[in-house]
């Protein structure tokens, strides 16, 4: 019995340890994502064996299994059709298979939180320090002219940690929402103006440091969670003129400081309107729209590579073998999750993602309001950042890439996971 008790212990451990590094496998890079998502598979399969699809399957998971299947299907009716005698071809049926893995991983995160092992506080306190290190990383590249590591800032945009990639901001708006609902676990706060000024300093230091990232998008999505938390909360509404007055002030003290944060914004606003007016154009009113953004080209092409592959698109990852020359931009994907959906999984894999989606926003529903409590505010960050994962008028990566995919059906298993918890 002992024996039993410290083994079931020591499993606890280790995969609230496999868990709890996920923030730091999305600094180290795809490699260190993909070799912790599949230890924290095996290790789920090793502790719970025959057990591990033993509990009951909700809409979503049914619908999600679809999906994968789908995506599966795709793959292999593009493979065997396709009369290109090309390695690339054959390496996107493989791509389908091993797309599977995050649906595997879904179901290890939902069986862990069905059976109570995984350890919530400790991973928000590992995504808090992470965030807390990025940004303080950032500063010190700005200041100094290198990171910690040794990595040079360059003209434009700040990397921290992440050398080559420019994605600080995008980890930020990720990973800093953690930062505000952690708090109440460390201190019970009876003077409520003293968690405000904390609140205001992570606000402060988070912003500031995507700012400088140069990162637009995450700037805006941050933002965006906010005004959501705004919205729904009662009690912090009356803090939401606070909060637009010392976000300006800040804005405009850093574009005084770096004239560039303007230019950006400029930028910004600029392919704001081109997005809206393609969208317009194209799905609207069925012009051929005057393109000069190389986004909105990217777009265009997502747009023309589906209506050549309508119902089941190229299969996944196959944008840039099918990808629609007209306009001139084929990258590796068209910088929009739908659009991608659409030219690699058709309008059928698109409906079934929004359903999926639209079933989610269902589920969510915040039962609870703020609290001082951790464990009842467990749902709002992930909540949070589902809104901003799924927007649809922003430029991103691709979804099925291994950071993407990896963090989109993490957020999913747990929002469905604590929300199905609730009920129960």
């Amino acid at each position: 019995m002992q024996t039993s008790l410290n083994k079931y212990l020591d499993n606890k451990y280790l995969i609230n340890f496999l868990i709890g590094i996920i923030p730091i496998s999305f600094i180290a890079g795809n490699l260190v994502i993909n070799l912790n998502l599949i230890l924290i598979v095996l290790t789920s399969f090793i502790i719970f064996r025959k057990n591990f699809f033993a509990y009951e399957f909700y809409l979503i998971d049914k619908l999600l299994i679809i999906l994968f299947l789908y995506s599966l299907f795709t793959g292999i009716i593009n493979y065997y059709n396709s009369d290109q005698e090309n390695i690339f071809v054959e390496e996107n049926f493989y791509k389908s298979l091993l797309f599977l893995r995050y649906l595997l991983f879904y179901f290890a995160i939902r069986i862990l939180i069905e059976k109570g092992l995984l350890n919530f506080r400790l991973f928000f306190v590992i995504c808090s320090s992470c965030v807390i290190f990025v940004c303080l990383d950032l500063i010190l590249q700005l200041i100094s002219g290198a990171d910690i590591f040794g990595n040079p800032k360059t003209l434009y945009k700040l990397s921290g940690p992440f050398g080559n990639e420019q994605i600080a901001g995008s980890y930020l708006q990720r990973f800093g929402i953690f930062l505000f609902f952690i708090i109440p676990f460390f201190v019970n706060f009876r003077n409520k103006n003293n968690l405000i000024i904390i609140l205001s300093a992570f606000f402060i230091l988070v912003f500031f440091s995507i700012l400088i990232a140069g990162n637009r998008m995450p700037i805006i999505l941050f933002i965006l969670m906010f005004i959501i938390l705004f919205l729904y909360e009662k009690k912090l509404r009356k803090f939401s003129l606070l909060f637009i007055i010392s976000s300006s002030l800040l804005f405009l003290a850093i574009v005084k400081f770096s004239p560039q944060i303007l230019d950006y914004t400029r930028h910004f606003i600029n392919l704001t309107f081109q997005i809206l007016t393609f969208f317009k154009e194209v799905f609207i009113l069925g012009n051929d729209p005057n393109i000069t953004n190389t986004y909105i080209k990217e777009f265009y092409s997502g747009y023309l590579t589906w209506k050549e592959n309508f119902i089941i698109g190229g299969g996944i990852n196959s944008f840039y073998l099918n990808c629609h020359e007209a306009v001139g931009n084929c990258a590796s994907h068209p910088h929009n999750y739908y659009l991608e959906i659409l030219s690699e999984l058709g309008v059928i894999g698109f409906i079934i993602l929004i359903i999926i989606f639209t079933n989610l926003l269902m589920i969510i529903g915040f039962r609870n309001h703020l609290s001082l409590d951790f464990n009842k505010n467990l749902i709002y960050p992930f909540s949070l950042l589902f809104f901003a994962e799924i927007f649809p008028l922003k430029t991103t990566g691709s979804f099925f890439t291994t950071g993407n995919a990896t963090f989109i059906f993490f957020i999913i298993a747990i929002i469905v996971s604590l929300s199905k918890k609730h009920n129960n």
